[in-house]
């Protein structure tokens, strides 16, 4: 066998060492959550940094879509739909809120713009994409949420760093890798995106099954 098929064969066997040992409980935890958005009308922010953002926006896509269409998306319904935020897809409220107040504020100030004091904010939740749990502008947002009542949750590796300790659900990938880029300090990050977004399709596919009995 050649290198680079040793290598490919590593990649899928680190992937299904993780898949074994993952926390189901806590992927239940956070589509319980989900699904409590819904019923209630509330409102689930999504966001992440870097690969991690683009992860973010798709499961904004199919939140947004896959649960209210027909299993080969070919029919739409009239279904009341989900509110989803993502906090990554405008680069004008990006770069303007990075220029003016700092990058560590461009998740934090966009939920001040939907966020309300009070009972408004108990159903909904804050789903924070992340490679460490570590970034400022992740932990900032979580703690925006805290504070306004809004329930928080993060999908991470490398033990979830400060954001683990501090969210009401945290979801950690761990597992090591010897596969070229995902060393040092960027140690398992392709098998920690690659579980973000397989989390993403699971509570998107639990929420569609729950949509549909509500006809």
């Amino acid at each position: 066998m050649c290198d680079n098929q040793k290598l490919i064969s590593l990649y899928f066997q680190e992937k299904s060492k993780i898949a074994t040992k993952f926390p189901t409980e806590n992927i239940l935890s956070l589509y319980t959550a989900v699904q409590e958005a819904y019923d209630t009308d509330s409102i689930v922010y999504i966001l992440g940094n870097g690969g991690s953002a683009s992860i973010a926006e798709g499961f904004v896509v199919d939140l947004r879509t896959h649960p209210f269409v027909s299993d080969d998306k070919s029919i739409t319904t009239d279904l009341r739909r989900l509110k989803v935020v993502s906090l990554t897809e405008s680069s004008g409220l990006l770069t303007g809120i990075a220029n003016d107040i700092g990058f560590e504020n461009v998740f934090s100030e966009q939920m001040k713009n939907f966020s309300r004091q009070g009972d408004i904010n108990k159903s909904s939740i804050l789903i924070c994409l992340s490679g460490s749990g570590n970034s400022k502008n992740v932990i900032n947002a979580i703690e925006y949420s805290k504070k306004n009542g809004i329930m928080t949750c993060v999908i991470s590796g490398r033990g979830g760093g400060q954001a683990a300790k501090i969210v009401d659900i945290p979801i950690i990938i761990n597992g090591t890798s010897n596969f070229p880029g995902q060393i040092g300090k960027n140690d398992n990050n392709f098998h920690i995106e690659d579980f973000q977004n397989s989390i993403s399709h699971i509570i998107v596919g639990l929420l569609k099954k729950h949509v549909e009995t509500l006809g």
